[in-house]
């Protein structure tokens, strides 16, 4: 994790206030302990702080280009940039550091902004070309690193200013923060705030798998912002998925791809740790890591106070087979309480999931360890199927099958009933069902 901050004029004649600058490098002195950059020039001024991993010696952010044309500050972690430098070099680029963010400036010499399709990883960066006056903003295909930015008119100066985190956009002092309802509304309905509005009036996230592009004006003319997407997901319509020759096909093939993606993970100038809970993705990314690495990571596992949601157990067993002792760290309702204002101040919006909590004091015992980078299982219940509404839809797909689809409105009333649903909300769900074009596991459990 590091953080990026900047500000644009888009008049492109006034230069960036350097306190201005520091002031929002400042905001996220938390997401780069290591290292602070600076960039100024004619109209624009760029901030990195460094959280380094990859290039620990030489790889101080902003990163230049070979003639100092093009300037990048950058956040995440490109998987294939010992193949990707291997392939630029080829080509005749220079390398200066050992760091990936040099990947950036030369893959958008070769490409320009096609160079999103040649990255790999999870990422947020800003790259200046002088030499067009232009700026490119650009965040990963999954949003895994985050991206804010924002309009500001001060003194008769247009400004944009985009950060990693809204708080170094209010230190930037340009802009007052008020509430935005509709972005505060979008956190209750769906118990996350999609973008690209968020809990703060014109502060925008970047979508994933979003780029950002400003033309400078000159001589006093209006910029040209254009948003674009470079990526989406895509699923294949129904009878068209590649379901495998076999089930065992299946499994190796789906083992061989978690075992690249983590051993990709891996890759890195200081050790890597990784959580484990109870459960089975937690589990499998740690032992895949042992085989990578030939020893078991160090582990980090959550101890829920109350018994019923505890499961050290569980991840004990999982240690002790992968030959780890795991660091623990006790969360219960005493900790949610003293730890929620800080988590409010790192989420930057109202929080309806409190586990988050122990999610974050986890982090911070990983920190005290003394280690930068964690692998996690998060992202295996989406991808997997793994929560109880899928499961709860499963079998309301399966009664709907045995009954030729003429389940009686009464008889899911009955369910919802027998589920704990109050009237209002089984009327709630069927408003929600015709709103969006019928039944959807998600709407169940909302």
């Amino acid at each position: 994790m590091c953080g990026i901050a900047g500000v644009v004029d888009l008049k492109y004649r006034r230069s960036v206030p350097q306190d201005v600058l520091a002031g929002m490098a400042q905001a996220i002195v938390h997401r780069g302990p290591d290292e602070e950059g600076f960039f100024h020039a004619p109209g624009i001024g760029l901030a990195s702080r460094r959280l380094s991993i990859v290039g620990l010696a030489d790889g101080q952010q902003p990163i230049f280009n070979e003639d100092r044309s093009l300037v990048t500050v950058y956040n995440g972690e490109l998987f294939d940039h010992v193949e990707r430098r291997e392939e630029l070099q080829a080509r005749g680029h220079r390398f200066r550091t050992h760091a990936d963010t040099e990947i950036i400036p030369h893959l958008y010499e070769d490409h320009g902004d096609g160079l999103l399709d040649h990255l790999r990883g999870q990422f947020a960066f800003c790259l200046f070309d002088s030499a067009r006056h232009r700026v490119l903003l650009a965040r990963d295909h999954f949003g895994i690193c985050p991206l804010y930015w924002t309009r500001a008119s001060v003194l008769g100066n247009d400004w944009l200013l985009f950060a990693s985190e809204i708080k170094a956009l209010l230190a930037s002092g340009l802009i007052e923060p008020r509430p935005d309802p509709r972005g505060i509304d979008s956190l209750f309905n769906f118990l996350a705030i999609p973008g690209p509005r968020s809990c703060f009036e014109g502060i925008n996230h970047l979508l994933p798998g979003r780029a950002l592009s400003v033309e400078l004006g000159r001589d006093g003319a209006d910029a040209r912002i254009d948003e674009r997407t470079y990526w989406e997901i895509d699923f294949p319509r129904q009878g068209e998925e590649e379901r495998g020759q076999s089930v065992e096909q299946v499994v190796d093939g789906f083992e061989d791809v978690l075992r690249a993606s983590i051993k990709r993970r891996l890759r890195a100038d200081v050790p890597v740790a990784s959580y484990l809970s109870g459960g089975v993705d937690s589990g499998v990314v740690v032992a895949l890591a042992r085989d990578v690495l030939g020893k078991a990571p160090a582990t980090f596992t959550i101890k829920i106070k109350d018994e019923k949601l505890d499961e050290t157990a569980e991840a004990a067993q999982t240690s002790r087979h992968v030959g780890t002792e795991p660091f623990i760290v006790e969360c219960g309702s005493e900790e949610i309480v003293a730890n929620y204002q800080k988590l409010l101040l790192a989420a930057e919006s109202p929080v309806t999931d409190t586990s988050c909590t122990a999610l974050k004091m986890l982090a911070g015992r990983v920190k005290q360890e003394g280690y930068k980078v964690a692998l996690t299982g998060e992202g295996g219940d989406e991808w997997l199927a793994g929560y109880p509404w899928f499961k709860f839809n499963r079998v309301l797909d399966r009664i709907g099958r045995a009954t030729g689809g003429l389940v009686s409105d009464a008889a899911m009333q009955g369910l919802g009933k027998w589920l704990g649903f109050d009237e209002r909300a089984i009327r709630h769900e069927a408003l929600c069902e015709r709103s969006s074009g019928g039944p959807h596991a998600y709407l169940n459990f909302y």
